[in-house]
């Protein structure tokens, strides 16, 4: 499942230049065709899953955060594995596209892309994505990663729980457990392995779920109290959210009650 199948089978344009106001993205199946009109010849989502090794897509996520970083890696150790097992109508689908949640989205930090681009497989292979992500995103928060490491890893694996998923807290909660600068090769490695473990259990529970079968969803029971009045129903409702409050409100100050 590579963008190189696009050359193959049709072709890319953009439109107006790389300057231009209004450039357009321009996507033919065939050199010379017309564009399709717009939502006609797109097949409805999901698209047929093929369960998959989560130790072959562990690998395969941690050589693709190598070539594309971690939301890209993530993705295509998913999708890309049932792409080469099934074929259409995956096979011209441009993966590359997901490079854009490198760092959290091009470095802002935000959601950790590793889990960006398994969510983003989810949405396409589960009739019941949603699931799947609250079970991945949770493990994230609470276990402590990576869990897994490739063999051909350069350095020692040192394990930190997130708290959070945040690329941002995530990182620096490993950097104060192994010591190492946010730069350095150690902590690009490690986001490297964290990608790798978080295909591998997005494989897990993807396998369960097709095999209708049940998996985990670890418990957050300081947040739960947390969204009791802060969330849809509770006494103030003025936020909105499911990931852990403690990541970042860990000084409630004194008015707010004792938990």
């Amino acid at each position: 499942m590579r963008d190189e199948s696009i050359g193959r089978r049709g072709w890319i344009k953009l439109v107006g230049g790389a300057a231009g106001a209004g450039a357009a993205l321009v996507v033919a199946r065939q050199a010379g065709a017309a564009p399709p009109a717009a939502g006609k010849g797109l097949q409805a989502i999901p698209w047929p899953y093929a369960p998959l090794d989560p130790d072959a897509t562990a690998e395969r996520a941690f050589k693709g955060y190598l070539e594309g970083h971690c939301m890209y890696g993530a993705f295509d150790a998913l999708a890309g594995q049932v792409a080469d097992k099934l074929g259409a109508p995956y096979t011209s689908f441009p993966t590359k596209l997901f490079t854009y949640g490198a760092g959290g989205v091009a470095g802002w930090a935000t959601l950790c892309g590793a889990l960006n681009g398994a969510a983003a497989a989810f949405q396409l292979l589960s009739p019941k994505p949603e699931p799947l992500v609250d079970a991945l995103f949770r493990q994230y928060e609470q276990a402590s990663l990576p869990d897994w490491v490739p063999a051909s890893a350069k350095f020692p694996n040192v394990k930190s729980v997130a708290g959070s998923v945040l690329c941002h807290a995530s990182v620096s909660a490993w950097c104060k457990a192994s010591g190492k600068k946010a730069y350095s090769p150690e902590r690009k490695e490690r986001c490297g392995v964290l990608t790798a473990s978080v295909a591998r259990h997005a494989a897990i529970i993807l396998n369960a779920q097709h095999a209708g079968k049940a998996f985990p969803v670890l418990e957050d029971k300081a947040t739960a109290e947390c969204v009791s009045c802060h969330e849809k129903g509770g006494v103030l409702e003025n936020t909105r959210a499911k990931m852990a409050c403690g990541g970042c409100h860990f000084n409630l100050g004194t008015k707010h009650p004792a938990i």
